[in-house]
């Protein structure tokens, strides 16, 4: 009778088993992310069919987009591998979280640095007509060559920027495509751009380094275009004279007879609008009536639409949306008591002091990549909720959604290169400045973005001179700063190079003295910290900078050094400073925040009052803009189309 009993306890756990499992879908079934010491709040929300389903570039919108993260074959490579076409890989990855991540379902370091991806789908019929498809990567770590049906596509070198291919050529109408990317990342081991992810040698992070993160980590997305289309624009703002000069690039030569048109929309209302050529690549510049800046407390933003146009000027043959913001950042002579001029940074001919938060993009499940889109919005949402009106991202280029949240939400932004801590050959020397310039390029639309770091302490400091006035030439809408921290570690060396001179004193904070030539910030300081048993990364190694006791000692010290920072504003002309950092990290914690932002580490209400009594005067009789937010959000923008 017992016996009985088990068989029917058996039969109605295998059907309750079934049914859960009926439920579930394959990808849900297939994919479990692995165990980590932390996780943020915002893991649970992730849908493995619909992993980070926003549109991934809304500076260039266009409406018809497949998006292509979730569920991928996966398997460690050799270099001595076949490329596996039409082959099954052993196991399972969830695109885009980095292999060494929690979130991928993988969790693995690789001695041979290399690994295998592979993706089939099924593109709409409407896509196999006579117009062109790209393959975009927003980000791979950091070598990546690509494979479509079997033909190879191309190779990127570079772990921080986006990149596409032209697969029409290697499309099989009616059929399955087939994807491979072969992914090689030497990280540390050789002298390119790998930022802040630990030297594999070691089991753990270090102090102020942390996991590697290899493999794809930003979005993977199809787009259709026509046979000639928009590959790029730039946007200037010139509020002085009230107007917006647009250059825009095309993807052939052969389109050198075509036109263009500019339109400045607000509200859904064209409010400017100017043709140009194609031929010789000149701007166009339209006037902007009635403008309305961008400011951190009402950052105001116009929707912009750039249309392609036959020769003739009547027929549309591509289109894309972006956005820009009519803002103004320089430096300028300030004079004090008659002891002649000194420089400060200047926000729309307005001294701003730029108080902001080091913060470095890490994420205790993702590594370098958040779990949803809600989490990057929360982490600037909270940023500026802390009475921050700045942001400097750390040694690390954030996917352009981030950057889209600065711009929405008003966020001044001072953008790192990442860097190596390695001395470079001159082959790595031109892979670094190849690096360089498409950060740079693939940014330089967005407000919120007002200087870029090109060097960090010294860290693979070379030509510093060269390279900074470079990125000035390059870029001359923004400021540059050469090196950060020219008093941190050996060679203790001030360039003289830039709009910016940057100390890096952490305990107290201090600030260089003030020159005609340059503005001057504390571009680090604080790291004030302790530690919370059961919010730890690592409990059997944290460090921290500066140890406090708890909330209430570091917080004072907090309002100390506060005070410390109006002195030297005042009295010295500081612009700006950095608070290391906004979260803690994996063996580092002195963030605002514990790694996985569940707990407040500060007095947020005296944290903030004291960030407020920093540059809150400074915009005293600034006119708000009537306008609400900003509504063209890519988020309900062009849906991704349903894709096998």
């Amino acid at each position: 009778m017992a016996r009985v009993h088990l068989l029917q306890k058996m039969r109605f756990l295998s059907l309750l088993i079934f049914t859960q499992l009926s439920c579930l879908s394959w990808a849900e079934i297939q994919w479990k992310p692995v165990t980590t010491p932390l996780a943020s709040p915002w893991v649970s929300d992730i849908d493995p069919q619909n992993v980070l389903p926003e549109y991934p570039r809304p500076l260039m919108q266009r409406k018809e987009w497949i998006n292509l993260n979730g569920l991928w074959e996966f398997e460690q490579a050799k270099p001595s591998d076949a490329i596996p076409i039409n082959r099954s890989l052993q196991s399972k990855i969830l695109v885009p979280f980095p292999w060494e991540s929690g979130l991928s379902g993988v969790r693995k370091q690789f001695e041979s640095y290399r690994a295998w991806y592979r993706r089939l789908f099924t593109l709409p019929k409407n896509w196999q007509q006579d117009e062109r498809i790209l393959l975009h990567f927003g980000a791979v770590d950091w070598e990546a060559s690509v494979f479509v049906n079997g033909r190879y596509i191309g190779q990127h070198k570079g772990g921080y920027d986006a990149f596409h291919f032209d697969i029409t050529d290697a499309i099989i109408k009616n059929k399955k495509q087939e994807i491979i990317v072969y992914v090689y990342d030497p990280g540390s081991s050789e002298g390119i751009a790998y930022g802040k992810q630990e030297n594999r040698r070691f089991k753990k992070a270090q102090r102020y380094t942390y996991t590697p993160h290899s493999g794809i980590w930003q979005t993977v997305w199809l787009e259709k275009v026509p046979q000639y289309y928009l590959t790029d624009y730039r946007a200037i703002p010139d509020i002085d004279n009230q107007s917006l000069s647009v250059f825009v690039d095309v993807n052939t030569h052969r389109a050198d007879d075509l036109m263009f048109e500019i339109r400045a929309v607000d509200n859904g209302k064209v409010i400017a609008k100017e043709r140009g050529s194609v031929i010789g690549k000149q701007p166009v510049t339209i006037k902007i009536p009635k403008m309305k800046l961008w400011w951190p407390q009402n950052p105001y933003l116009y929707d912009l639409d750039i249309v392609l146009l036959d020769k003739e000027g009547k027929k549309q043959i591509d289109k894309v949306r972006g956005y820009f913001g009519m803002r103004k950042i320089a430096i300028a002579d300030y004079y004090r008591n008659n002891h002649g001029p000194v420089k400060r940074i200047m926000l729309n001919n307005k001294f701003l002091f730029q108080m902001g938060t080091l913060d470095q993009g890490y994420w205790p499940a993702g590594i370098s990549t958040a779990p949803t889109d809600e989490a990057l919005r929360w982490d600037i949402e909270e940023t500026k909720a802390w009475g921050f009106n700045m942001i400097r991202k750390h040694i690390k280029v954030e996917p352009q959604r981030w950057y889209y949240w600065a711009d929405k939400l008003g966020v001044i932004v001072w953008q790192d290169m990442p860097n190596s801590f390695k001395k470079r050959t001159e082959e790595e020397k031109t892979q670094f400045e190849s690096e360089l310039l498409r950060m740079v390029k693939t940014h330089w639309n967005h407000p919120s973005i007002v200087n870029w770091i090109v060097f960090n302490e010294h860290w693979g400091a070379y030509d510093v001179n060269r390279l900074t006035e470079y990125t000035m030439a390059l870029d001359r809408s923004r400021l540059v700063t050469g090196n950060s921290g020219i008093d941190a570690g050996e060679p203790d060396i001030d360039y003289e190079v830039g709009h910016i001179k940057d100390n890096h004193r952490y305990h107290p904070p201090d600030n260089p003295f003030a020159t005609n030539t340059r503005a001057v910030v504390n571009g680090e300081y604080g790291a004030l910290g302790y530690t919370l048993e059961g919010s730890l990364w690592d409990e059997e190694g944290p460090w921290v900078n500066n140890k406090h006791v708890d909330k209430e000692t570091s917080t004072a010290k907090y309002e100390e050094f506060v005070t410390s920072l109006l002195k030297y504003k005042k009295e010295d002309e500081l612009s700006g400073a950095v608070y290391t950092q906004w979260t803690d990290l994996e063996s580092e914690v002195n963030g605002l925040y514990t790694y996985d932002r569940k707990i407040i580490k500060l007095d947020k209400s005296r944290v903030t009052k004291a960030n407020l009594s920093l540059w809150q005067e400074d915009l005293k009789g600034v006119v708000k803009n009537k306008k609400g937010p900003y509504k063209n959000n890519a988020k309900s923008g062009p849906k991704a189309l349903e894709v096998n």
